[in-house]
């Protein structure tokens, strides 16, 4: 009797895993990085601090809002007007309030300059809701403490500068009231305040940030305001 030898059919085969390709590996890897981060710039508390003596830093400074709605420091009657187009997160804008800025409030408190800050909503990331905060602060009559809380964040925090948590934040800690705030926040009424700054921006020609203009007249050397504050 003869002995039948198995055949190779008689056997399963298994078949050989494939491996997904590398650059499939290297997705998936990024994927996950990504979303990690992501959540944790999305989850992670923020910090809303605002400069050490903001709150009595305009005393006695008279303070007020144009026609249009933008912020004003000194009397409408001063012989000097200075106008500000300004972005909260343009770097330029804050090396100019944390350098020049501040020498011109002892002419802004003597009567002799009015000084408009004109928020450009449209030059940089959160610079429309930077300028809402402000404005919205102004209601209760601090625009520019916030003001100068929003230029003191720009150099602090590299990331979500203008968070609306982070804005809610400085409002807290500058002691509005909060509900009022947040309502303002969410409502739309001083989006004509910032479409006028955009449509004014646009007039006068403008293309980027800080532009001044002294009595209508454009700023082409830093010197010029200077020159305000040594005027007799």
């Amino acid at each position: 009797m003869t002995r039948r030898l198995p055949t190779d059919h008689a056997r399963p085969v298994r078949a050989a895993r494939r491996r997904p390709p590398l650059w499939v590996l290297i997705i998936l890897v990024v994927t996950v990085i990504a979303v990690g981060v992501a959540a944790y710039l999305l989850l992670r508390p923020l910090e809303g601090p605002v400069p050490d003596g903001v709150e009595t830093h305009y005393t006695g400074l008279e303070r007020g809002f144009t026609g249009e709605g933008f912020a004003r420091l000194g009397s409408p009657d001063a012989p000097v007007l200075l106008e500000d187009f300004s972005s909260y997160a343009c770097p330029h804008c804050r090396e100019f309030h944390e350098e020049q800025f501040e020498d011109l409030l002892d002419e802004i408190a003597a009567g002799q300059v009015q000084f408009v800050m004109i928020p450009v909503p449209h030059i940089g990331s959160g610079a429309r809701d930077a300028a809402k905060g402000a404005l919205c602060a102004g209601e209760q009559g601090q625009f520019w403490e916030m003001h100068d809380t929003l230029f003191y964040w720009q150099d602090k925090f590299l990331t979500s500068v203008f968070d609306e948590r982070r804005i809610e934040l400085g409002a807290e800690n500058l002691g509005l009231d909060m509900p009022a705030f947040e309502q303002c926040m969410d409502s739309d009424r001083l989006d004509a305040v910032l479409d006028a700054a955009r449509r004014e921006f646009d007039r006068r020609g403008l293309t980027g940030t800080p532009t001044f203009f002294i009595d209508g007249q454009r700023v082409q050397d830093y010197r010029e305001i200077e020159a305000l504050n040594t005027a007799p």
